[in-house]
This record gives C-alpha cells, sequence and structure tokens, in this order.
C-alpha cells in the first residue's frame, strides 16, 4: 500500500518483500494500463520501473502520448512497481503477476500529500531534506528537518509518519510510537503508522501492545488483508493459533491472491499437525511466490512431509 508523498517506507513486521528476476517471454505474461492524474487526464512520458527482486532484475518502459503502457513475456511472481513522474514523489507498490495473465491496472498519479497539505515553502523544503537525509542514513539531521515540518505544518500526518520512522530507524521506540499515534490521531485510516508502531513495540519486546496496535488497524481499515495478515503473524508468534487462524483465513477472503496469507496459514496447520492443509497452503504459496527468500525452505518443509508420510 502506497501513501501519496511518503518515500520512507514502515518496516512491515511479519509481511516479507517479495524478491523478484529477470523476465523470460515463456510464461507470455502481460502487463497494461494507463497512468492518469486525478482529474483522468493521461500523463505521457511517465517512467515505470518494475523490478523482480529474487535476481534484483529490473526494467524500465515509459507510457506513450496517451498515457498507455503494455509489456509482454513477463515471468510470473510478485514484483515492486515504481512509477515517476516529474514534479511529484514516485509511487511505489507490489503486484502480483501470475502465469498467462494479462494484469491490467490503472495508475493514478494525484497532487502529492505534500503539494496539498504543505503549502509552506520552508516546511516542503525541510520535508525534501527530511527525506533525503533518512535515504542517506543521517537520522539526526531527518529528525531535526522533520521536527521543523511539524512545527510549521502541525497537522500533515506524513510528516509524524516520517519523523516516528526516523526515531525508530536510531532505536528511540518511545519517540518512535509518540509520533506515529499523533500520525493516525490525524489520519485514522494510516495502515504504514500502525506497522510502524507495532514493530517499535515489537522491539522493545511489548507483544501485546503491539496485538492492540494491529486489532486497531484492523478496526480502521477492515478490508486491508494486509493488516489481518501482520495480525496473525503475531498471534502465530505468540502462540495464539486458533486466533492466527480465524484472522488469516480472513485476510485469505479479502485478498486471496496475496501469497504471504498462504505462507502464514501454512506455517498455523504445521504446528496443528493438519498436514493435508499444510499441503495445500504451502503448494499455494509456490505458486503465488516460486522465488521469494521463504520458498526454499516451505520447500524443504515439503519434502520433509512427504518423506515422513512414504
Amino acid at each position: 500500500m502506497a501513501f501519496r508523498g511518503i518515500v520512507i517506507s514502515a518496516a512491515c513486521l511479519f509481511l516479507l518483500l517479495m524478491a523478484i528476476g529477470p523476465f523470460g517471454h515463456a510464461q507470455d505474461a502481460r502487463f497494461r494500463g494507463t497512468v492518469k492524474d486525478d482529474e483522468g487526464n493521461p500523463i505521457a512520458k511517465a517512467k515505470i520501473t518494475l523490478t523482480l527482486i529474487d535476481r534484483n532484475y529490473s526494467f524500465e518502459f515509459e507510457t506513450d502520448s496517451k498515457g498507455k503502457f503494455y509489456r509482454r513475456g513477463i515471468e510470473p511472481g510478485e514484483y515492486k512497481l515504481r512509477v515517476e513522474v516529474e514534479g511529484q514523489p514516485p509511487l511505489e507498490q507490489q503486484i502480483q503477476i501470475q502465469v498467462g495473465q494479462e494484469y491490467k491496472t490503472d495508475i493514478v498519479i494525484a497532487q502529492s500529500a505534500v503539494e496539498q497539505q504543505v503549502k509552506n515553502l520552508e516546511a516542503k523544503k525541510k520535508f525534501e531534506e527530511g527525506i533525503l537525509f533518512y535515504q542517506q542514513g543521517k537520522q539526526e539531521e531527518a529528525i531535526a528537518a522533520f521536527e521543523q515540518v511539524v512545527s510549521l505544518v502541525p497537522d500533515f500526518a506524513e510528516g509524524y509518519y516520517n519523523l516516528g520512522m526516523a526515531y525508530l530507524s536510531q532505536g528511540d521506540h518511545d519517540s518512535a510510537i509518540a509520533r506515529m499515534q499523533k500520525a493516525v490521531e490525524l489520519k485514522p485510516d494510516f495502515l504504514e503508522a500502525y506497522f510502524g508502531i507495532g514493530q517499535a513495540h515489537i522491539e522493545k519486546g511489548e507483544e501485546e501492545k503491539a496485538l492492540e496496535i494491529f486489532q486497531k488497524a484492523i478496526t480502521a481499515l477492515p478490508g486491508d488483508a494486509k493488516a489481518y495478515v501482520n495480525l496473525g503473524a503475531l498471534y502465530f508468534a505468540n502462540k495464539k493459533d486458533e486466533l492466527a487462524l480465524d484472522v488469516l483465513l480472513k485476510a485469505r477472503d479479502l485478498d486471496p491472491a496475496l501469497s504471504q496469507v498462504y505462507y502464514q496459514l501454512g506455517l498455523v496447520y504445521t504446528r496443528r499437525g493438519d498436514l493435508e492443509k499444510t499441503i495445500e497452503n504451502f503448494n499455494r504459496f509456490l505458486e503465488l511466490a516460486p522465488r521469494t527468500p521463504e520458498a526454499e525452505t516451505v520447500r524443504k518443509l515439503l519434502e520433509e512431509i512427504r518423506q515422513k508420510r512414504q
């Protein structure tokens, strides 16, 4: 999920980034769509980058004069999609392209949160400086910049979120939690901020507080499968398997193509001793994400199960 105007990404607790590699034409999956602004006008020459993270391979292309794009011969897998338009922060999200699929999408590049909310030119400059400092690993400078942003624009949720992420990267968990709590107060559906708060509590060893935060995320975003997967993974880590199963099944209903749902379900069923459902869910995970870091572990588990059943 991408939040406009945000460049820093929250460390989403159990949702591992899926790795991607070079494209092959044998599978002949296709990727088609349009890039447009929030008024429906097409955007020409938008730069699109697809990355199949498994082999860290990327390729780029641009939209045509009508804002349209089309590529074929794409290897199935989970991709990082990045769209860049001059004068706007890049839009990033993950997509799943399956065997033989023509993946269609309309990408809307709305006016950035910075442009919408940060009319003060000094605040905008400081926000951009903070992002750059964060990316360079200069967290003290990033914190100073973001502190100035929120003092100039006190209702800017993304400013507090990025400030919290800078504190989190320093290991200052209490400051991170306080800033991201403010972001959630200003923007109750701010999923990344919930994840950041939960991560901070986990790093502090406060699993119960992290559970409360993920439960709040579900209340605020009842239709977001990733919120349920994070909660289910945390339940599983705390040996609350029945609760984990309930929320993971809900996540599967919300988004049947989200590969991490099946990985977590496989783990739950393994511990419950339900081998048939373990095999079913792990096989589905491998269909959706065959080249992710977890895939090799899943293959080994399935081989162990096969040997035991012989």
